[in-house]
């Protein structure tokens, strides 16, 4: 019996022993990386409008300044922006020196304090943009900037062009295989080459009435991904 199980297992051991080669065996593959892209018509907006005042004294200087933007603040709800959709991104209050001469080694002089209040607005309805840039200036800011485009439809347009990358990158692992004179196997591996990428390009100016013309272009959102394919 004992002699029975000895023969079993040196039996399995040796079958085990062949089986080894076979199963770290390496395999033939090519590796590529598809990409595609997905264009949108941009339908929401932020930019950062901002009140910056300057007095002898500090306390002038901030006064002056909270009611200039609450007046910009004010403009902005009463042109429809939400009260969430207002963001404040930045409040400084900084010395302002004169340099006599001109020279940054020279004696330094008080002239006084400059105090900067930015908000940074989100526009739900994109062509209310130029009327919104309007009424934030007419109501006392001095400082705008940084007017930037989105869609909603971002998420799902990568979706898309993520599957299209997919096919894009087995296409191109078999016209890989083909010029080596082999086809395409299984997928071995298939990978995320990215995360969302979204691109800007200006396609023509568009004026609302007598306000301010602003580009609304286009977004591209791209995607890109590595397939390992096998070759047979």
């Amino acid at each position: 019996m004992m002699l029975k199980k000895a023969f079993a297992v040196s039996l399995a051991l040796m079958l085990l022993a062949f089986a080894v080669p076979a199963l770290g065996e390496s395999v033939a593959t090519v590796t590529a990386v598809g990409t595609a892209s997905v264009t949108l018509t941009p339908d929401m907006a932020t930019f950062t409008v901002g009140v910056s005042t300057q007095d002898l004294l500090v306390q002038t200087a901030q006064q002056a300044n909270a009611e200039t933007m609450q007046k910009v603040l004010d403009a902005l709800k009463a042109a429809g922006v939400d009260a969430n959709d207002l963001q404040t991104d930045n409040y400084s209050i900084n010395p302002v020196y004169d340099y006599q001469n001109g020279k940054l080694d020279s004696q330094q002089v008080l002239k006084g304090y400059s105090v900067s209040n930015n908000v940074t607005v989100t526009v739900r309805a994109i062509d209310q943009l130029p009327t919104l840039l309007d009424a934030a200036v007419a109501a006392g800011a001095n400082e705008t900037y940084g007017v930037s485009f989105q869609s909603s439809q971002n998420a799902s347009a990568y979706d898309q062009a993520l599957a299209g990358a997919a096919q894009d990158a087995l296409r191109k692992a078999g016209l890989i295989a083909t010029a080596l004179g082999r086809a395409a196997g299984n997928v071995i591996s298939v990978e995320e080459a990215n995360d969302t990428y979204l691109s800007y390009s200006s396609s023509k100016s568009i004026a609302y009435d007598s306000a301010t013309p602003i580009e609304t272009g286009t977004l591209t959102v791209s995607a890109n991904v590595r397939v390992v394919v096998a070759l047979q």
